[in-house]
């Protein structure tokens, strides 16, 4: 029984137990394709007119071929998530379907951390205030986190106006000014107050605007 390579026709001596072990697949020595050994398999002896090669050491072996595909896909996998953390982990989450995906994964490993969830377009402000006292001002905010997450404070933008509206003082103010927990998460559904004490300026203050930053 023999074979023929259906690229370059070099012809092979093969036996049944053969085709059963490479599953039919052989690799050919002479032009290095692998073909289907089954698509010009001959009964008999192979004819003088043929090139005649040995098929023993030149079988393809498509499990352990397999084996080396499982693991390089493996490893782009790897490197592909790796990618993804680098460059998106930070928005990854910040989404708010997959954080709590992201949070029940992370309470499995060891020393892990997500970054601190911010959408300051969930936080809504619900009442607040700039009053003069004896030589200073008071600012005072009252807002509240609307998102189903847990939040880290936010830093405060407040802009002094003259009585014409124009801006002529500006100051950003950071959770280590104003809070005695700076690092404490604003929880859910939970109103949050902020007191600020603003020194009187040379100008006189016609009106103030603030954001949250």
């Amino acid at each position: 029984m023999y074979t023929l390579c259906t690229e370059c026709k070099q012809a092979y001596s093969i036996t049944v137990e053969k085709l059963r072990s490479t599953h039919g697949m052989i690799k050919c020595k002479k032009c290095s394709a692998i073909f289907d050994a089954l698509e010009l398999l001959s009964e008999g002896t192979i004819p003088d007119d043929i090139e005649i090669d040995s098929f023993l050491n030149h079988s393809f072996k498509p499990k352990q071929q397999f084996k080396y595909w499982g693991l390089g896909t493996s490893l782009l996998l790897v490197l592909f998530s790796f990618q993804i953390y680098f460059f998106e982990g930070y928005n990854l989450t910040q989404n708010t379907t997959l954080r709590p995906w992201l949070q029940q994964l992370c309470s499995q490993l060891t020393n892990c951390q997500l970054a601190d969830y911010q959408n300051l377009d969930e936080i809504s402000i619900l009442k607040s205030s700039f009053e003069p006292q004896n030589n200073h001002y008071l600012f005072k905010t009252i807002f509240i986190n609307q998102s189903l997450f847990a939040q880290k404070q936010p830093a405060i933008k407040l802009t002094l106006l003259d009585f014409n509206g124009h801006s002529f003082a500006q100051r950003t103010f950071y959770p280590t000014d104003y809070s005695k927990h700076p690092d404490k998460q604003l929880e859910p559904d939970i109103a949050d107050k902020i007191t600020l004490f603003i020194a009187k300026p040379s100008s006189k203050i016609g009106g103030y605007r603030f954001e949250l930053i």
